[in-house]
C-alpha cells in the first residue's frame, strides 16, 4: 500500500528503491514512488461544449445505419434505447442488433436525453416514452412502466423509493420487521443512505439536482429510486432524466435532475455473473447513484470518465463486495495497451478505467482528486466546463505534478500490483509485450514497439547462460519526440525479491539510456517499461470517435526503439 509520498527534483534524484516482501499479518511492504520531474504549471483556454458522443456498440445492424447515414444520431439513439426494452422490434426493422450491455443503458438513455430536440413529432414522443419513469403506466409503454398502481412510496432522508405490490416487478412481500414495507425497499432505502453518506458527506460530491421541476416529481424534490424487474432485460440498474431542462435547447448548461432504477431481487437465475442479491444491489446503487451525482454536474461528459468513476465508487461505498475486479482484465492491468480514455461500452473498457482512478486515489493517499476533477469538468453555470481528460490534467497539475507523470507511474505500480495497490493481491499483472533473455553469445538485442496514446509496453528481459555476477545492462530507448508524450522507466527484480526503480531523462527528442545491475545469481529480471503519455488531441472533430471530448489524438501509432546491451 501507499500510504505516504516524498517529492524528489529532477536534480536530485533518479533512482527509486523498494522492496517486495510477502504479505505479513502488519501487511505488505510500502514502495514509494513520486516522478522526479519539474513542477507543473495550471491553465488553458475553456474547451467548447458539444453533444456527448454516442455511447460505443458492437458493429451490428443499427450501427452500419448510422454510418450509412440511414439514421441521424438522434434517430439512432432512439433504435438503440429501445433495444434494452424491445428487441424484437428493432431486429424485425433492422436485422441483427445486439442486446444492450447489463451496465449501459445509463449511457444510452442519456445519448438519448441529449438528443431529444433533434427528433420528429412522432419520434420525439416515442422517446419521451422511453425516458418517462415507471410510475408513468401507460405513459411508459416502451419501457418499463407499472402496469398496476404502484405502493404508497416510502421515504428515507436523502431519497424516495417506490414499488408495485403486484405482477412481476414487485419484490419479495417478506415484511420482516412487520412495518407494512417489503424487507427488499427497507434494505434499498439503507444501501441508498450508506451510498450518500460516502459519495455526498463524507467525499464531498455534489447532491443530485432537486427534480421538483418534473412532470412527475415523486413525492417531493428528493431523488427517486424505482423497483422494477430489470432482469428480465438483461439490465442491472440505471439512471436517467427527465429534466425539462434536458430537452431544452436554449439551456446552455449540462446540469440536470435525475431519477434511478434497480432489480426486484438480482436473483442467481437472472444474473448468473458477477454479484447477485443484497451484494448487486449496493453495488448497483453505488454505481448508478454516483450517475445521479455526475448529472449534477455535467451529463455530457466523456463514457468512459462516467463510467470510470462510477465503478470506482462502488468499492469505495462497500469495500467487501469487490464485484469491479470482474473488469480488470479489461482495464490497463489486462490490456495495457488500450488506451486508458477508450470509451467503449460494448467491451467493458470504461468500466476497467475504474483501476486508473483507484491508483488516483491511493497516489495522493485520498480521493479528493478525483471530486476536484469533476469539479473542474462541471458543466453547470457556475462551473469551468473542461472535458474529461482535460479536467483530471488540471487537477493533477494544481497538485504540482504533470498528468504524463503519474501516467508513467501508473504504469509502474501495474507492473507489480501486489506491491503497489491496497487490494493489489488479487488484480492481474499486465502482460509482456515482448520477453528476451540475454547471454554472453548474444549479449545485445534491439526491438520496438508501437504504442497509441495513453498506452504501456512491459518487455521482459532476463539474464542467461554466461551472464556474469557484476554484469551490468545499457538500456537505450529512442521515442518519438517528447513534446509527443513519451516516457519510459525500468525496474530490476533481484532474486530476493528486491526492487529497483528507475526513470529514464528523456531529453527534447526522445532519447535515454540507462545503466541497470543485470548479473546472473542476482537478479532474476529487468523490466523494460514504455510508456506514450500523450494527451494531445482535436475536439469535436468526429462524433463517432470514442475517445475524450469526441478528439482525434494526435499521437497514435508512435514508433518506440530499445535495445539493450550487456556489460560484462
Amino acid at each position: 500500500m501507499f500510504r505516504s509520498f516524498r517529492r524528489v527534483s529532477a536534480l536530485a534524484a533518479l533512482l527509486l528503491v523498494f522492496t517486495l516482501v510477502a504479505p505479513t499479518a502488519a501487511g505488505a511492504a510500502t514502495p514509494e514512488r513520486i516522478s522526479p520531474r519539474p513542477t507543473a504549471t495550471t491553465g488553458g483556454p475553456q474547451e467548447p461544449k458539444r453533444l456527448p458522443a454516442l455511447a460505443p456498440a458492437p458493429g451490428d445492424a443499427l450501427t452500419r445505419a448510422l454510418e450509412a447515414g440511414k439514421l441521424s444520431e438522434a434517430e439512432y439513439a432512439l433504435e438503440r434505447a429501445l433495444s434494452m426494452f424491445r428487441l424484437g422490434e428493432v431486429r424485425a426493422r433492422f436485422g441483427r442488433v445486439a442486446r444492450a450491455g447489463p451496465r449501459s443503458a445509463t449511457l444510452i438513455l442519456r445519448d438519448l436525453a441529449s438528443r431529444v430536440p433533434e427528433l420528429g413529432p412522432a419520434e420525439r414522443e416515442a422517446a419521451m416514452r422511453l425516458l418517462a419513469r415507471p410510475t408513468d403506466g401507460a405513459g411508459d409503454p416502451l419501457g418499463d412502466g407499472y402496469t398496476v398502481a404502484e405502493a404508497a412510496p416510502v421515504c428515507s432522508t436523502n431519497a424516495c423509493y417506490h414499488y408495485v405490490a403486484s405482477t412481476s416487478d414487485a419484490p419479495a412481500p417478506a415484511d420482516a420487521d412487520v412495518n407494512g414495507v417489503p424487507d427488499w425497499i427497507d434494505t434499498l432505502a439503507a444501501v441508498t443512505e450508506e451510498t450518500w453518506a460516502t459519495e455526498i458527506t463524507a467525499y464531498g460530491y455534489r447532491a443530485p439536482k432537486s427534480d421538483a421541476g418534473s412532470a412527475n416529481p415523486g413525492p417531493d424534490g428528493r431523488i427517486d429510486l424505482y423497483v422494477v424487474d430489470l432482469g428480465r432485460d438483461g439490465l442491472y440498474g440505471y439512471c436517467a432524466t427527465d429534466d425539462p431542462d434536458a430537452f431544452d435547447p436554449n439551456y446552455l448548461y449540462w446540469d440536470v435532475s435525475a431519477y434511478c432504477v434497480v432489480d426486484n431481487d438480482y436473483s442467481v437465475a437472472q444474473f448468473p455473473f458477477g454479484a447477485n442479491g443484497v451484494e448487486a444491489l449496493q453495488v448497483t446503487v453505488a454505481h448508478e447513484f454516483f450517475h445521479a451525482v455526475q448529472f449534477a454536474y455535467d451529463f455530457g461528459e466523456d463514457g468512459w470518465f462516467m463510467e470510470g468513476t462510477s465503478t470506482w465508487i462502488e468499492d469505495e461505498v462497500f469495500d467487501v463486495v469487490d464485484d469491479n475486479r470482474q473488469y480488470l482484465f479489461t482495464s490497463q492491468l489486462g490490456r495495457p495497451q488500450v488506451p486508458l480514455d477508450l470509451s467503449d461500452t460494448s467491451t467493458g473498457y470504461v468500466y476497467g478505467a475504474w483501476i486508473w482512478f483507484r491508483f488516483l486515489a491511493e497516489f495522493f493517499g485520498d480521493p479528493t482528486v478525483i471530486r476536484e476533477a469533476w469539479e473542474l469538468a462541471d458543466g453547470s453555470a457556475a462551473g469551468p466546463d473542461r472535458y474529461s481528460l482535460r479536467a483530471q490534467e488540471m487537477a493533477i497539475e494544481g497538485r504540482g505534478l504533470l498528468f504524463r507523470w503519474l501516467y508513467a507511474d501508473f504504469g509502474l505500480w501495474n507492473t507489480f500490483p501486489a506491491a503497489a495497490y491496497e487490494e493489489g493481491g488479487s488484480y492481474p499483472a499486465p502482460p509482456f509485450e515482448a520477453k528476451h533473455r540475454i547471454t554472453a553469445r548474444r549479449g545485445s538485442v534491439a526491438d520496438g514497439v508501437v504504442l497509441d496514446h495513453l498506452t504501456t509496453s512491459y518487455v521482459s528481459l532476463k539474464p542467461g547462460r554466461g551472464v556474469g555476477p557484476r554484469s551490468k545492462l545499457l538500456l537505450a530507448v529512442d521515442a518519438p519526440r517528447y513534446v509527443t508524450g513519451p516516457e519510459a522507466s525500468a525496474l530490476t527484480v533481484s532474486r530476493t525479491g528486491k526492487v529497483r526503480w528507475f526513470v529514464f531523462q528523456l531529453n527534447s527528442e526522445g532519447n535515454g539510456t540507462l545503466k541497470v545491475p543485470f548479473g546472473k545469481g542476482r537478479i532474476a529480471r529487468v523490466v523494460l517499461v514504455l510508456t506514450n503519455a500523450s494527451t494531445r488531441t482535436r475536439c469535436w472533430v468526429d462524433q463517432s470517435l470514442t475517445y475524450s471530448c469526441a478528439g482525434a489524438p494526435k499521437d497514435d501509432l508512435r514508433a518506440y526503439r530499445y535495445s539493450a546491451v550487456l556489460i560484462p
